[in-house]
């Protein structure tokens, strides 16, 4: 066995009566044991202490008497179980008995008589054994929890307030179809959302931003689907602590689906025609994550990852350089006419298998060791920057695919930084970006549509007077193309002087003798003070810096244009 895991379904869990839920993953199949304790002291010296509940484990039985918070005696007796994995997964709740018991300690943590050492967070690990072995494996392992201390993995538990309030949920119907774990706990989600909402005060900005959800218009009065609304509920739920307080954004972002005709892309399917954006987005909790994903032990991290991706469209992995946007415009392209087919892709990407099938038909992968930023991240000499492991699996599974033959090899053994070794050989592959006729491939492959290249290339023996003179045609056809499409599609400008690498970027539209555009090289939450002041680089106006909105004018685009992909039909 090299992989194993275990993971609460949430990071910080409600104090309310439903006792929490583990998922328990590995390579194989075998006998779990779950061990649990207040601090990681505790976990790496199991024993009995005189707090009983400060270490426990499925494998023992036991019987405790502890003080409640009101200075009452409690006797709680759970015995021994066992915990078998079947293809590679289990999941087991916590015994309500035992659950009761750490709600007690919560309370007795915000205060009053009784006392207790617990700090409202549980840490925990697994131990499995494979079938037919008599040796455990163990995550994480004492190294781990002892190097980082008290970052080891744990589960948060949400405090109680005092005097819950008594405020209706305002749409019942949909908390209702949230659901919960079938047979299990099968309303475990809506009662969960409904002790959240009573519980957490309203100056707090999660409960906002669910507040938010409730009382949009796209909510109440486009989305007829109860069940629907229910998703979109449990995604609220669902989400990391980036992206949940912003979650209502979703609704407020449409898609055109016609002349003039837009949907919420809450309900715009995949390019596949099978599931919703909501539906790809819960359906990435449910996936095994990329071993290599170390860091990932909670399942709303890659929602959380994904998410932030689909609010802010713009990234970094192009290094900062403007000659490398290629793959970071194809993903900008993708998360502005279909951000729920770029949730489905990232099912497969940051699951173990690594992979995903575009909508042509064409396979994805990962490239080897991708996701061991950690060997590269912190380089001396090259650092490589990345936003989101959801950033980083695709545009790397992009430029694998769309290069073909001509992707390097690399070794994953080496140093990081060696000649051969993955951070010096990927940073090459980012700074080369993309081909005129390899983001061709990219977009026909991504998007399942004919693309027709518009595109001067730089050759060698080309001379300034030779790109000058194809120029104006490529002028010319670009704003010929523009107005009749119903959806961006990707130019090429030529940026830092001598006129060599094309930087791509998403033309939007004409205007008053503009050319408006989304620029990839920097997202809206981080956008640059100025632009257009370097003589080397393209006269551009920045329009609107949270949209990475950009604009120039039509006659400077015969001196700085250097092509287009344009296709058959909208995408």
């Amino acid at each position: 066995m090299q992989w194993l895991r275990i993971r609460p379904l949430l990071a910080n869990w409600p104090g309310n009566p439903e006792p929490p839920t583990f998922e328990i993953m590995a390579d194989g199949n075998g006998s779990a044991v779950v061990e649990l304790a207040y601090d990681p002291q505790a976990l790496l010296a199991p024993a009995s202490y005189d707090e009983p509940l400060r270490y426990y484990s499925t494998d023992v039985e036991l019987t405790a008497n502890i003080t409640d918070a009101d200075g009452s005696t409690r006797s709680i007796n759970v015995p021994a179980q066992s915990i078998s994995l079947t293809n590679n997964r289990a999941s087991w709740t916590m015994p309500q008995a035992l659950w009761d018991g750490y709600r007690q300690e919560t309370l007795k943590s915000l205060g009053g008589n009784a006392r207790t050492s617990f700090q409202r967070n549980l840490y925990y690990r697994v131990r499995i054994t494979p079938v037919g072995a008599s040796q455990a494996h163990q995550w994480p392992s004492d190294i781990v929890v002892r190097n980082d201390f008290m970052g080891a993995p744990h589960m948060g538990i949400l405090a109680m307030s005092g005097t819950p309030s008594a405020q209706v949920v305002p749409d019942q119907a949909a908390v209702d179809a949230m659901g919960g774990i079938p047979v299990v706990l099968p309303n475990l989600w809506s009662h969960t959302l409904t002790w959240m909402w009573q519980n957490l005060p309203e100056s707090d900005l999660n409960r906002q931003a669910l507040a938010r959800i409730f009382s949009h218009e796209v909510f109440e009065t486009e989305i007829s689907d109860v069940s629907l609304r229910g998703k979109i509920l449990k995604l609220w739920l669902f989400a990391g602590p980036q992206s949940r307080p912003r979650l209502s954004q979703l609704l407020d972002r449409r898609v055109k689906i016609g002349s003039d005709i837009t949907e919420p892309i809450a309900i715009q399917r995949d390019l596949q025609g099978t599931k919703t954006l909501i539906d790809n987005l819960l359906s990435l909790r449910e996936i095994t994550p990329h071993p290599d994903l170390v860091n990932v032990t909670f399942p709303e991290q890659l929602v959380d990852d994904v998410l932030t991706e689909i609010l802010d469209p713009n990234g970094q992995v192009n290094q900062g350089r403007a000659g490398t946007c290629s793959p970071t415009s194809i993903q900008t392209l993708l998360l502005t006419v279909n951000p729920a087919e770029y949730v489905r892709l990232q099912i497969g990407l940051l699951s173990s298998a690594g992979q995903a099938t575009l909508a042509k038909g064409d396979r994805i992968n990962l490239p080897p060791a991708i996701f061991q930023v950690a060997r590269y991240g912190g380089s001396q000499t090259h650092p490589f920057f990345v936003r989101t492991n959801a950033e980083l699996a695709f545009q790397a599974a992009l430029l694998k695919y769309a290069q073909g033959s001509r992707f390097p090899t690399y070794n994953p053994a080496v140093s990081a930084d060696s000649p051969t070794g993955i951070n010096t050989v990927f940073q090459q592959v980012i700074r080369g970006g993309l081909a005129s006729a390899e983001t061709d491939r990219a977009l026909e492959g991504i998007f399942n549509v004919n693309y027709t290249t518009h595109y001067i290339p730089t050759a060698r023996g080309t001379t300034r007077a030779d790109v000058q003179a194809a120029q104006p045609d490529i002028q010319s056809g670009l704003l010929r193309d523009l107005p009749n499409m119903q959806q961006p599609f990707p130019i090429a400008l030529y940026w830092n002087r001598p006129y060599d690498n094309g930087h791509a970027v998403l033309a939007i539209r004409r205007d008053n003798g503009r050319l408006f555009f989304k620029n990839p090289q920097y997202a809206g939450s981080n956008p640059p003070a100025a632009a257009g002041t370097n003589a080397n680089n393209p006269p551009r106006r920045i329009e609107d810096p949270s949209a990475s909105l950009e604009s120039i004018a039509e006659s400077d685009l015969a001196t700085w244009v250097k092509g287009y992909w344009v296709p058959d039909h909208a995408v």
